[in-house]
């Protein structure tokens, strides 16, 4: 699978402020770009979000990986970002900027 481009968008938490950005492939890192791919593999993109875990105001962010193959949509609440992501999605939050919603 080769990733081409990631959009990323932050919403949700008290102000409901929406944040994105979009990243190349160059922007990540080996170790990234693999867990990334696992995850998008793993199950094609079922994961917990705020609606999910009953919690109200949390952040959620969103990860859609476009692949050779076609795009997958990545969901997490801050409650359950994966440990491997954790540091993708801290570098993708300083590049968000907000968007209307």
């Amino acid at each position: 699978m080769g990733i081409r481009g990631i959009r990323f968008r932050q919403s949700g938490g008290f102000g409901g402020l929406v944040r994105c950005c979009e990243a190349a492939p160059e922007d990540l890192g080996d170790a990234e770009r693999c867990a990334l791919e696992r995850h998008a593999q793993a199950e094609r993109a079922r994961a917990a979000t705020a609606a999910d875990s009953g919690a109200r105001d949390l952040l959620v962010y969103e990860i859609e990986i476009e692949t050779d193959s076609g795009a997958t949509r990545l969901a997490f609440d801050e409650t359950c970002v994966p440990e491997d992501l954790a540091a993708l999605i801290a570098r993708l939050q300083q590049r968000a900027r907000p968007v209307p919603p």
